[in-house]
């Protein structure tokens, strides 16, 4: 089975990962403990290619070679919150 499906954010965080949103229950700045899977930020500029929020760089953050591999996670995303009861967007 992935990792990625069987993830737990830890019981005190109140962070939402996918959102950005949320009071974090440590100091960390991104939860260390996110399997890649998951992560649907764009590692340059911090774009989130799942709520489609931010300020990117560059004209079209979907065909942006930086997005590739976070685009490719957000089905991952969906379905983890999917089979948890979360709100998809």
């Amino acid at each position: 089975m992935d990792r990625w499906k069987e993830f737990r954010p830890c019981p005190q965080c109140g962070y939402d990962f996918s959102t950005g949103e949320g009071e974090r229950g440590c100091a960390w700045g991104d939860c260390p403990y996110l399997p890649e899977e998951l992560n649907v930020f764009c590692d340059y500029c911090r774009f989130n290619l799942y709520t489609m929020e931010g300020n990117p760089p560059c004209a079209d953050p979907i065909t942006c070679e930086h997005s590739r591999e976070p685009l490719a996670h957000v089905e991952n995303l969906r379905a983890w919150r999917k089979a948890r009861g979360l709100a998809i967007r």
